[in-house]
């Protein structure tokens, strides 16, 4: 790595959730983290078949890649990846708990 930073945005709905949490709160901690690492092009999260993609994201954000990254052991940030390698720019689209994730995705809940 040649201490590059790539870019990092939130959607509005990331963003509202991240407002509802101080700025101490594990989760708001935890994804601050993850941003941190995304501006150095590390991305640790897990790629999301194609399949299972909800219209919400195809459709409103014209997505071609969707990675889930786990927030703390109940939350789930849903992104994407534009651009080249040389000029990243990570998506932040959803931050949900797994329930909603589950629900989202069409996985069975528990």
């Amino acid at each position: 790595m040649d201490g590059r930073k790539f870019r990092v945005f939130a959607s509005p709905d990331v963003i509202d959730v991240l407002k509802t949490l101080s700025n101490r709160d594990p989760i708001k901690l935890r994804v601050d983290k993850v941003i941190d690492e995304m501006k150095q092009d590390k991305n640790l999260g897990d790629y999301i078949k194609k399949k299972p993609w909800p219209d919400k994201y195809v459709k409103t954000h014209e997505v071609t890649n969707l990675y889930r990254r786990e927030i703390g052991g109940n939350h789930r940030l849903i992104y994407t990846i534009r651009g080249r390698k040389e000029d990243k720019v990570y998506q932040l689209l959803d931050l949900l708990k797994h329930k909603e994730y589950d629900r989202l995705f069409g996985y069975t809940t528990t």
